[in-house]
């Protein structure tokens, strides 16, 4: 398989089929960080905007990042962008993405149907986290991305990349506490990081 560094040089160098490839490659992981954001309506179009975005950034990139830090910097700021024109248009008001959740935004994020009860309540979980705490997390756990990865998507340091997911897991197991009170459970009854990991196969 090529690596994606060569695809991206043969696109640049007026390869569509490599530009093709390099897309499909990716296709999947960009699609799953915004269905579990926003409404499966609008997943598409954010989807077709980060790809877009990343054509016409494509003689920016910095060879020493990774291809997949890269788009996954496009997507956030796409995210990130549209959860802040949306709450204007309804609020007029710009909303604070530390502290709201996609939830608290009045989004429904694509409904998703686990095989395992565990599965389903950290996908609610992650929805009722701060989004920016949602974004880490997935790209933690989901996309495998490493520290300084994360560092470069989110244009923060890798110091603080580990205080945030520390931060944010706290704030997951939180909710999750909450979620299964109900049922006579808690986080600790979790194990939260392989729960956490396998749900991004369901999205």
């Amino acid at each position: 398989m090529d690596a994606d560094a060569d695809l991206l040089e043969r696109w640049r160098g007026g390869d569509n089929d490599a530009g093709a490839d390099l897309f499909a490659r990716h296709f999947p992981s960009i699609r799953r960080f915004f269905a579990s954001k926003i409404g499966q309506n609008e997943v598409e179009d954010l989807v077709q905007r980060t790809f877009m975005g990343c054509v016409e950034a494509s003689a920016r990139f910095r060879e020493e990042a990774s291809f997949r830090t890269f788009l996954f910097s496009i997507a956030k700021r796409q995210l990130y962008k549209h959860l802040r024109d949306r709450a204007r248009r309804q609020a007029n008001e710009d909303p604070d993405l530390t502290i709201s959740s996609v939830f608290d935004l009045g989004h429904s994020p694509s409904s998703v149907i686990a095989a395992e009860e565990e599965r389903l309540v950290l996908l609610h979980a992650l929805q009722h986290v701060p989004v920016e705490d949602q974004t880490l997390l997935e790209l933690h756990y989901w996309e495998q991305l490493t520290a300084p990865e994360i560092a470069e998507v989110l244009e923060i340091s890798s110091g603080a990349v580990r205080t945030r997911l520390h931060r944010a897991r706290r704030a997951l197991e939180v909710v999750v506490d909450e979620l299964l009170r109900p049922t006579g459970r808690s986080a600790a009854s979790l194990d939260l990081d392989t729960v956490a990991a396998s749900v991004g196969t369901d999205v």
